[in-house]
């Protein structure tokens, strides 16, 4: 009992000395307060609280906030809590309390703050590499141009932080709550944020090159001229995200929930979206060059303009999107459904539609040349003025379909249903075109003979046929 008397009172007598003015006074007085901890294990704890109180009061006061990085006072008492290894380890399951704390510019690579309460805490441009923030409390901190490189993030709480510049590249965030935090401009490639929320995130100009964000919730985060290339984001929730500018080249977002983000003029070419949830995403002007949408959930998305020649569409969805004026030459789009869709002025040169739907779907002034529409349904499609030259229509069911002024020249159209369709001023390549529409089994081709006649249009040298209804 004598022992722990003399002892708490050489514990008062090193917290008076803390305030000498005296700086050797202060670290000597720093270093009796960690022998008492070293030596008792009984009052361990209340020398680390004392230590944690100490630095919390200090860093408070408006004077002490003028500084720009933490005194030799202050620097030496952390560095006995949390950062030496050589000294910390007999704190060790000690969560420390510095909530609000004034701490910029602090050293704390390799620190062990684990579970640590620093809520509201100023650790802006602090370094903080390897550090083990495991489980910590960050939510509203001040961390602007923090080093965490390295660093255990994992199930740390940052909501509403300031991580503007931050570098968190190879940091651990898997689980970690940054539900609103600001980090505009953050380092935060190659690291692990999967499962991380991020929700309501200003991720703007962020650079996450090679991130693990799979299974992360970024719904309504702002990612608008990220950079994402390579970046795995596959089961990720980013619905009403903005991603306008962005840059996902490379990306995986297999699986994704994208529902009404907005994708506009970013980069996604050679991304993968297979079977991604993109209902009602806005894609316009976006690059997807190359892109796999395999499966892909695309009704009602806006690709106005967009680039998607090369992509692989087959069996996505794109009911009710407008693909107006955009490039999907030599894409993939077999057994894709386009039903009402708008394809108006779009290209789809060369493009694979075997078997696609695509029922009462605007094609207006498309061009179609080469393309393979084998066995595809196209009723009630409007295909006025749409190039259809050289195009694989075998088997196609072109049901009330309107292809008034079309290009049908050289068009393969064997076993194709133009029952009843409008071929009014149609382009063919032959005088005998109707004759041979009987010899490919075409169904329709008695009305069409009741209907239409082939004229004969001489421009040039070559002789031009249209299909012209009779009078």
């Amino acid at each position: 009992m004598e022992r722990e008397f003399l002892e708490q009172k050489e514990i008062e007598n090193a917290i008076d000395e803390l305030e000498n003015i005296n700086e050797s006074v202060n670290l000597e007085a720093i270093n009796n307060l960690h022998r008492i901890a070293r030596e008792s294990e009984n009052l361990r704890q209340s020398v680390f609280d004392t230590l944690c109180s100490y630095i919390r009061t200090t860093t408070s006061d408006q004077d002490y906030q003028t500084r720009e990085r933490p005194s030799i006072k202050i620097q030496s008492i952390l560095n006995l809590l949390v950062a030496d290894k050589t000294q910390r380890f007999i704190y060790e399951e000690m969560p420390a309390d510095l909530h609000e704390s004034h701490l910029p510019r602090a050293i704390l690579s390799g620190a062990d703050l684990k579970r640590a309460d620093l809520k509201g805490v100023t650790l802006s441009k602090a370094n903080l590499r390897g550090a083990n923030l495991k489980g910590a409390d960050l939510s509203k901190a001040d961390l602007r141009g923090a080093d965490f490189r390295g660093a255990d993030l994992r199930a740390a709480y940052l909501k509403g932080a300031d991580l503007r510049g931050a570098n968190l590249s190879s940091a651990n965030l898997g689980k970690a709550n940054l539900r609103g935090a600001n980090l505009y401009k953050a380092n935060i490639s190659n690291t692990d944020l999967n499962g991380t929320n991020l929700s309501g995130a200003n991720l703007i100009e962020a650079y996450l090159g090679e991130a693990n964000l799979s299974t992360a919730n970024l719904s309504r985060a702002d990612l608008s001229k990220a950079d994402l290339r390579a970046v795995t984001l596959s089961k990720a929730i980013l619905t009403g995200s903005n991603l306008s500018g962005s840059n996902l080249r490379g990306a995986n977002l297999s699986e994704t929930d994208l529902s009404k983000a907005d994708l506009s003029k970013a980069s996604l070419r050679g991304a993968l979206f297979i079977r991604t949830n993109l209902s009602e995403a806005n894609l316009s002007k976006a690059d997807l060059s190359k892109a796999s949408l395999k499966g892909a959930d695309l009704k009602g998305a806006d690709l106005k303009g967009a680039n998607l020649r090369l992509a692989i569409l087959s069996e996505a969805d794109l009911s009710g999107a407008n693909l107006s004026e955009t490039d999907l030459s030599e894409a993939h789009l077999n057994e894709a459904n386009l039903s009402e869709a708008d394809m108006s002025k779009a290209d789809l040169s060369g493009a694979k539609m075997m078997w696609a739907l695509l029922i009462r779907t605007n094609m207006s002034e498309t061009n179609l040349r080469k393309v393979n529409l084998g066995g595809a349904i196209l009723s009630g499609t409007n295909l006025n003025k749409a190039n259809l030259s050289e195009a694989n229509l075998c088997e196609a069911n072109l049901s009330k379909a309107d292809l008034s002024d079309a290009d049908l020249s050289k068009a393969d159209m064997r076993g194709a249903n133009l029952s009843p369709a409008n071929l009014s001023e149609a382009v063919i390549d032959r005088p005998d075109w109707i004759t041979r529409l009987k010899d490919w089994k075409c169904t329709g081709v008695e009305d069409i003979e009741k209907k239409y006649e082939v004229i004969t249009e001489k421009k040039g040298e070559k002789p031009s046929y249209r299909i012209r209804e009779k009078e």
